[in-house]
């Protein structure tokens, strides 16, 4: 029973962390400085707040690679990219009216996250192909993550 309780506890850590990292996101995509987001992390800094993203962005990779530990190197790769193209997604509120697959995107995208190794190239490569004809509308972060996952897939091959 209280080792059960324990695992709850760091569960709900890696959420909170998730939720943390989304949240710092969609503050930077709405235009907050970092300053503004130190402050409301209650961090001394803007320094101190950017390297709170990256530690909780070093973190989310570890939790990813651990998904397919035996797993070929790309994997990783393609699920940071996955990962950070579905944070992209969920911070932009304009998503969905982007082009004519963005809310099938979206499902994929979502999908893809916690995939095995197999069952994540296959969602990749749906996604590659919905955001291919869809670079030129897309936000930058995202143009990137798509380009990672494209390129990603283009080495396994």
């Amino acid at each position: 029973m209280t080792l059960a309780r324990l695992s709850d506890i760091t569960a709900a850590r890696v959420r909170l962390d998730e939720r943390e990292l989304d949240l710092i996101d969609r503050a930077r995509h709405d235009g907050a400085t970092w300053a503004e987001i130190a402050r409301a992390l209650g961090l001394g800094s803007r320094q101190a707040a950017e390297q709170r993203r990256h530690r909780l962005l070093a973190a989310r990779r570890d939790r990813l690679t651990r998904l397919d530990p035996a797993g070929s190197p790309d994997v990783p790769a393609l699920r940071t990219a996955v990962a950070d193209l579905h944070r992209w997604i969920e911070t932009d509120r304009a998503w969905d009216g982007r082009f004519p697959r963005a809310s099938l995107t979206r499902r994929t995208c979502a999908l893809a996250l916690d995939a095995p190794a197999g069952p994540l190239y296959a969602l990749a490569t749906h996604l590659a192909d919905d955001l291919s004809g869809a670079a030129r509308r897309l936000p930058a972060p995202a143009r990137d993550a798509a380009r990672r996952i494209t390129a990603t897939l283009s080495t396994a091959r």
